[in-house]
């Protein structure tokens, strides 16, 4: 395993996370144990079986299913009040595809992932998980977007993804003394997030009882650009390692299993492509 200094976070992005899982499961075959785990919003999907060294298994877990039930759209919407059926990937799912919690819990590794509390307006992160129903509820939280999810209440706190404060926690990795950092993005070198004014307008109505979140939602655009400025200059000065989609884009509501593969794929590639350079950066 890497020295304690170096982490890994995970970028969220709904669907988009199999491009993440592509370039974990690349990592478990090749034995790179990165002993810290940052993982925002659905990033924690993928850095989840990471931890618990189960190769393949987002894959049986989130796209395997859409083959005979489509968990995201306007059906789903229609029936469950979300675009995605929550409960169904973090209370169904687990059942049929076995998450090996024991492993994860004895990894070594740290294990973070972050929610919103709606009253408070900021980030809560977590990485105790006192049981496995607890860590996926935590995890269904922090995969609960705003305008499209239901809030998941924690300990008595409403709460909401944590991308919304955070989605690319460089500051928190630098805060925790990771001294190199390896960031998987879901999105291509180009991206810069914009805040819609339809959908503040829409935050602001359906979330009134709740003013700091919704300052908190106003600044998100900002402070995602500015990480990506952040993560750009340690990788300038040889402390950040990048990876990124460069060929393909997909909409984090994707449901074409061979499209998600097509991404899942595309992932496990790059790492493949740059994996003795990946190695000079966790030796320097």
């Amino acid at each position: 395993m890497v020295d304690n200094s170096c982490g890994l976070i995970l970028e969220g992005g709904a669907l988009r996370s199999v491009f993440s899982a592509g370039i974990l499961d690349f990592f478990l075959e090749k034995g790179i144990q990165i002993p810290n785990v940052l993982a925002i919003s659905a990033g924690a999907y993928a850095g989840m079986n990471y931890v618990s060294g189960q190769k393949g298994r987002c894959l049986e877990a989130i796209v395997e299913p859409l083959r005979r039930y489509r968990y995201v759209g306007i059906g789903t919407w229609l029936k469950t009040g979300a675009l995605f059926d929550m409960d169904f990937l973090f209370q169904q799912v687990p059942k049929e595809v076995p998450f090996d919690f024991e492993t994860f819990q004895n990894s070594g590794k740290r294990f973070i992932t972050s929610t919103v509390d709606c009253e408070k307006g900021e980030a809560v992160y977590f990485e105790d998980f006192r049981s496995e129903e607890e860590f996926f509820k935590i995890c269904q939280a922090a995969n609960s977007l705003p305008l499209i999810a239901k809030i998941t209440e924690i300990d008595g706190k409403p709460m909401l993804d944590g991308g919304m404060a955070d989605a690319i926690p460089i500051v928190k990795a630098l805060e925790e003394g990771w001294k190199k950092v390896i960031v998987v993005f879901t999105r291509e070198a180009s991206y810069r997030k914009k805040d819609k004014p339809f959908d503040l307008r829409l935050t602001n109505l359906l979330y009134r009882k709740y003013p700091n979140f919704i300052q908190l939602i106003s600044g998100r655009g900002k402070r995602y650009n500015e990480a990506i400025e952040t993560i750009a200059r340690l990788e300038e000065e040889g402390r950040a390692f990048v990876f990124r989609p460069t060929k393909l884009k997909l909409k984090n509501k994707e449901s074409n299993v061979d499209k998600l593969m097509e991404y899942y794929n595309h992932g496990y590639e790059i790492a493949k492509e740059r994996y003795q350079e990946l190695l000079q950066f966790l030796e320097k």
